[in-house]
């Protein structure tokens, strides 16, 4: 079982690289002489004539409106802006590596045992960033990171991680990208990435996984994004998006997939006002042991207020409506609603995040919907040294459901700026308890405690 795990992954990424480099001739082919010239389109020449400079930020998540053509470092909210600092070779380079020590502590409940780990995780980011043409790109970012205990390999600390990003088509009025994103673990744990990060420069967020449980992991997510604008100042917008996943051992797995897209219509009623609604439609299919569906629709308004250069806020609100093929129900309604928020000071930030959603690709398989929040403060105490708390929860909407919540606190240091070589010390409690169906989590209390090194001559102060 163990060798068909790993021939799946070094299969899937083969296919990856394959897709990319087939695809980058059909792109250099279609740039037309009469493509409109980059200095109509200022925020296009800034992510892509300039590749070579540190992190050029946008004006802002409302200034950047649907013309957004940049992308972001694997599990965080870092732009990746073709910085080729460190390591490189042409477009393929190394960002970042780290080695970290971790002390893994997990308090079961319910009958499951505790577990004390003691492992030395070694983890690398490797990315191929190329530009094509004047406005599309591809980004390619693989995170591997492999641990140690007693001279052997540890598996269940051991995880891939990868990311492919197509700017497909950039016009005045269309814009066309591609996203893709692969996770597997041999066990759901893992170290080396924040729950929740928040780029205030930017006003971007990320929230990746943070659930645990005994088996093994594997979520791939796709979405192509179709942007056109109707005028100046409004504009629709189409993202269907497909999620499978899987969890189990032997022969016991549970898997989810899950089909959908929005519909998007967005108007800007000045530079720092927008309003809009979407559509949403999903397809949740569970497996695990009896196959059912659940089908959402949802509909919202939407609005983002940009009160000054350091704080916005994002936020909708509407109704979704939900039925299930197995057991037949009658047809459910609840609330819909999400919001972000980011305030940035002189030398600290906060950022909130909450949404209802699926938990396909954040280590649940579940049909239910989930509500998840998260907030972050960052504080940069001195030129070197940066410290951030942050903690968050998720519950399943459903009676007797599985739900987790999680606090931690990260500080840093730069040793050697030149060399870009920071020391990392971080600690973060996890509470888990499981519903009626959650079998593939653990049930009870987990303590980590990480310090090591992370080598990042390309990091961003802010």
């Amino acid at each position: 079982m163990k060798s068909n795990n790993g021939s799946r992954t070094t299969a899937w990424l083969l296919c990856t690289l394959s897709f990319a480099l087939a695809i980058i001739p059909s792109f250099a082919v279609g740039q037309d002489s009469s493509q409109e010239t980059s200095d109509k389109n200022p925020q296009r020449q800034d992510s892509s004539k300039q590749p070579e400079k540190s992190d050029a930020s946008p004006a802002g998540a409302l200034g950047a409106g649907w013309l957004d053509t940049y992308f972001y470092q694997i599990g965080t909210a870092g732009l990746l802006a073709g910085n080729r600092e460190g390591l490189h070779w042409g477009g393929l380079y190394i960002p970042n590596a780290s080695a970290t020590g971790v002390i893994d502590r997990f308090e079961g409940t319910q009958t499951v045992p505790g577990q004390l780990y003691n492992v030395a995780v070694l983890q690398t980011t490797v990315v191929y960033d190329h530009f094509i043409g004047h406005n599309n790109r591809l980004a390619l970012q693989y995170q591997p990171s492999i641990a140690f205990a007693n001279g052997q390999v540890f598996r269940d600390f051991s995880n891939q991680h990868t990311s492919l990003d197509l700017l497909l088509f950039t016009r005045p009025r269309w814009n066309v990208r591609f996203s893709d994103g692969f996770l597997y673990r041999y066990a759901q744990r893992g170290v080396g990435y924040p729950y929740f990060d928040a780029n205030p420069v930017t006003s971007g967020t990320v929230r990746n996984g943070f659930l645990d449980g005994p088996t093994r992991w594997l979520s791939d997510s796709a979405n192509l994004t179709i942007g056109y604008a109707l005028s100046p100042r409004s504009m629709v917008g189409i993202t269907p998006n497909y999620t499978f996943s899987e969890s189990g051992s032997g022969a016991n797995f549970a898997r989810g997939v899950s089909y959908g897209g929005n519909v998007n219509w967005n108007y800007r009623m000045s530079e720092r006002q927008t309003v809009g609604l979407t559509y949403y439609g999903q397809l949740i299919r569970e497996t695990s042991g009896t196959t059912f569906d659940t089908f959402y629709h949802t509909l919202a308004g939407k609005m983002g207020r940009q009160f000054s250069a350091t704080w916005s806020i994002q936020g909708s609100t509407g109704i979704t409506t939900s039925t299930s093929s197995i057991p037949k129900s009658s047809r459910g309604w609840y609330f819909y609603g999400s919001l972000e928020a980011i305030k940035q000071f002189s030398h600290s930030s906060i950022a909130l995040n909450y949404s209802r959603g699926d938990t396909l690709a954040t280590g649940l398989i579940s049909s239910q919907y989930a509500d998840r929040a998260d907030m972050s403060f960052q504080k940069r105490i001195s030129p070197r040294l940066s410290w951030s708390i942050g903690g968050g929860y998720l519950h399943e909407v459903q009676n007797r459901a599985s739900g987790a919540w999680y606090a931690s606190s990260h500080a840093q240091f730069l040793l050697a700026p030149r060399a870009g070589l920071n020391a990392t010390l971080d600690y973060s409690h996890k509470g888990q308890r499981l519903g009626n169906v959650a079998t593939d989590l653990f049930s009870g209390n987990r303590d980590i405690f990480t310090f090591g090194l992370m080598w990042q001559p390309a990091q961003t102060q802010y």
